[in-house]
């Protein structure tokens, strides 16, 4: 019997006794065990997995480093590169600049100025010298100073026509205006009596036509004795005073198609334009000039417009006109004598040239046609009847003949009928000699 009981108490301390609650549990949860277990492949896997990513990972580490040294190199070569042709470029150009000429015996220094005989410099050279070299530097003026003391060769040269009255592209047919172009000195004529604009190119021997040339008409490809023509500011159209036909037309110069009326019902004589690109018209029929500003359709009446007449706010048969870079207008005046300056905004004009009468002064001006202004604000005008172009200088009572003779001729020297007026930017002037049928260019005197 003892030996039962110590059989039984070790086999309950061995094995304790649970209660049914407690089966319940440890049931549950070797279930719930069971279910989150991570089979072995599983586990293999995921770690796999987070190795490959963690390689990756490492290796995008390293190569961004290394894009972002090569791109710090890259920055600092192009900085490099481009100091060093900056400052090549910079001592090139002071090595051009610079003329070093190697003399080993002089020692004196020379100043040379070279002058029109207005007294005003258009080159000047100076020259200094040493015993190891010698250093030059010229300075050029772009264009030369016109004023009352400027003079011109006597004899012309023909630029266009000269082969008599003819329709022939080396011919004209009593020529009234002209436009000189300022970059490559082609001439754009109004050749009235062939109903057509030409253009002669510097130094050609003949023109081409560019505007007109379909015989005298109204249609919108004919002309009916044009008398004026400028280009507009960017140089792609023509615009023509078309006298006859009584309006004013824009032809292309890029296409011969494009053709349009701008102004109808104006009796044009002259046309101008200022920097701006506005137009100015004169008006014969209407005694007065206006202005027609880009985008706009209405002009603005800026001189005249009062009626014809003599007083100051009056004009009687204008003529060509001159805008100077303050938008002052210069209009011969013909049937008054007189040229008369009307500034911006003016409600009347003032006298200019004024036309003095007179037997004992040779060089009076009577009826008036082209007028152009210099520098200083002295005035060229082209006059029918003494077949000279007089200079006025400001507050002078009489005009001075500055080209032409007293006689109208042919010879170089002469001229028939003189019209319109342009001076080059190298400070020749352009006369239009009407009944010679020809262009006179009267070339600077230097001398």
């Amino acid at each position: 019997m003892i030996f039962e009981e110590k059989r039984v108490f070790f086999l309950d301390f061995r094995l304790p006794k649970y209660s049914n609650s407690d089966k319940t549990t440890t049931t549950t949860t070797t279930t719930v065990n069971m279910n989150n277990r991570v089979g072995p492949d599983e586990s293999v896997e995921v770690n796999s997995n987070t190795t490959r990513l963690q390689r990756l990972y490492a290796q995008f580490r390293k190569q961004k480093l290394l894009w972002i040294v090569f791109l710090v190199i890259c920055i600092d070569v192009v900085i490099s590169v481009v100091t060093i042709t900056v400052l090549m470029n910079k001592t090139e150009r002071e090595k051009t600049s610079t003329i070093d000429i190697t003399t080993p015996t002089s020692t004196s220094a020379i100043t040379m100025e070279i002058t029109t005989s207005t007294s005003t410099p258009t080159s000047i050279i100076t020259t200094t010298t040493s015993p190891s070299s010698t250093t030059t530097s010229e300075q050029l003026i772009p264009s030369v100073i016109i004023d009352k003391n400027t003079k011109w060769k006597k004899d012309a040269v023909t630029v266009a026509g000269g082969n008599g009255d003819g329709s022939e592209l080396n011919q004209l047919n009593q020529p009234w205006g002209i436009h000189v172009d300022s970059d490559d000195h082609s001439i754009y004529i109004a050749d009235t009596g062939n109903h057509r604009i030409v253009r002669w190119e510097f130094g050609a021997n003949k023109g081409e036509t560019v505007a007109g040339g379909n015989g005298q008409g109204s249609a919108v490809d004919q002309l009916n004795y044009p008398n004026d023509v400028v280009l507009d500011k960017e140089k792609k159209y023509l615009i023509i005073c078309d006298y006859k036909n009584t309006r004013v037309i824009k032809w292309s110069l890029q296409n011969s198609q494009d053709r349009q009326v701008l102004i109808p019902g104006i009796y044009c004589f002259g046309l101008a334009m200022n920097n701006n690109g506005d137009l100015y018209t004169s008006d014969w029929g209407a005694w007065q000039v206006t202005r027609w500003q880009q985008g706009y359709e209405e002009g603005k009446v800026v001189a005249g417009g009062n009626g014809k007449g003599s007083q100051l706010n009056q004009l009687d048969e204008p003529k060509y006109i001159f805008v100077d870079k303050d938008h002052s207008v210069y209009i011969a005046d013909y049937m008054n004598n007189r040229v008369t300056k009307w500034m911006e905004n003016a409600n009347e004009g003032s006298l200019v040239a004024p036309g003095q009468v007179s037997n004992e002064n040779p060089d009076t001006m009577v009826h008036p046609r082209g007028v152009v202004v210099d520098h200083e604000g002295n005035i060229y005008v082209s006059s029918e009847s003494s077949h000279q172009i007089i200079r006025w200088s400001a507050g002078a009572a009489e005009g001075m003949s500055v080209i032409g003779e007293k006689q109208s001729g042919s010879e170089p020297t002469q001229l028939q009928d003189p019209h319109d007026l342009s001076f080059d930017q190298q400070g020749n002037l352009y006369v239009v000699d009407r009944n010679n049928h020809r262009i006179q260019k009267f070339a600077i005197d230097r001398d």
